[in-house]
C-alpha cells in the first residue's frame, strides 16, 4: 500500500520501475504480447489502457496513474523510461473516423525510440484501414423461422 505522498509523486514520474534482469529475459515475449494487443482496432482508448496495463503487470511493470488522463483523449503518444535499463515503453494511438482506436506499443531502445519519434504516427497505426461496419441493433432480434407459418405459400 502506498502512502498518499508516494501516490502523488508517482503521478508525475515518467519512469516505470522494472526488474532489469527480468525485462531482459522476457523482452521478446513482452513485445509479442504488445503486438498481439494492438494488432486489431479497439473500441475505445480506455479499453486499450486496460489491455496495456494487463500486459505490463504480467511482466512486473505498473503503468503510472498519470497515464489515465492521456487515454481520455482521441489520440496520444506516450514514452516511459523503464527503470535504469536502456529501454523505453513507447505507446501511440489514434481514433479513426469510424470511432475505433488504432494503436501501437513496444519496448524499444533509445535509437529505436528516436526513429519512432521521427515517424508520422499514421505510419505506425493502421490509419488507412477500411471503416468497421457495425451490425444493426436488430441483429440479435428473434427471427421468424417460418415454423408452422403457411401464410406466405
Amino acid at each position: 500500500m502506498q502512502k498518499f505522498k508516494e501516490f502523488i509523486a508517482e503521478a508525475y514520474d515518467d519512469v516505470i520501475e522494472v526488474d532489469s534482469r527480468y525485462l531482459e529475459n522476457n523482452l521478446e515475449a513482452l513485445n509479442a504480447d504488445l503486438d498481439q494487443y494492438t494488432e486489431k482496432p479497439i473500441q475505445n482508448a480506455p479499453i486499450l489502457l486496460n489491455k496495456l496495463r494487463g500486459a505490463l503487470q504480467r511482466y512486473g511493470m505498473i503503468l503510472p496513474a498519470a497515464a489515465t488522463a492521456n487515454f481520455l483523449n482521441l489520440g496520444a503518444e506516450l514514452v516511459y523510461k523503464l527503470g535504469d535499463t536502456p529501454y523505453h515503453l513507447y505507446i501511440v494511438y489514434d481514433t479513426n473516423d469510424d470511432g475505433f482506436v488504432d494503436s501501437y506499443a513496444q519496448v524499444v531502445t533509445s535509437d529505436e525510440l528516436n526513429d519512432l519519434m521521427d515517424m508520422d504516427t499514421s505510419e505506425l497505426v493502421d490509419a488507412d484501414r477500411k471503416p468497421i461496419e457495425l451490425r444493426p441493433s436488430t441483429w440479435y432480434a428473434k427471427r421468424d423461422d417460418d415454423a408452422g407459418n403457411s401464410d406466405e405459400y
